[in-house]
């Protein structure tokens, strides 16, 4: 029980340091690639609203992305917290 505790406790900070910076580097890359396409097509992204409703797009993705990594934080933290107590409880 003790050693499934460890294992999610470094399983957790493995994950979500890895998840921040893949997060942001996706975001960059979506922004990127889109204002390229746009370029391509020959659409000038600064004098229409595709910029607009694309960034839109992303932002909203993005932040909905924050919102569930934050919350697999949160499970992975109580899971990690009842491990430990039933890991205690088991040891009486």
């Amino acid at each position: 029980m003790c050693l499934l505790a460890i294992f999610i406790s470094s399983f957790e900070k493995c994950l979500f340091m890895s998840s921040a910076h893949f997060l942001i580097g996706l975001f960059v890359f979506l922004l990127l690639s889109s204002v390229s396409s746009l370029y391509i097509m020959e659409i000038n992204p600064l004098s229409d609203k595709w910029l607009v409703n694309i960034f839109s797009q992303l932002v909203s993705c993005f932040f909905v992305s924050i919102l569930f990594s934050l919350a697999l934080k949160k499970l992975f933290s109580l899971m990690k917290s009842h491990l430990f107590i039933l890991s205690i409880v088991s040891l009486n």
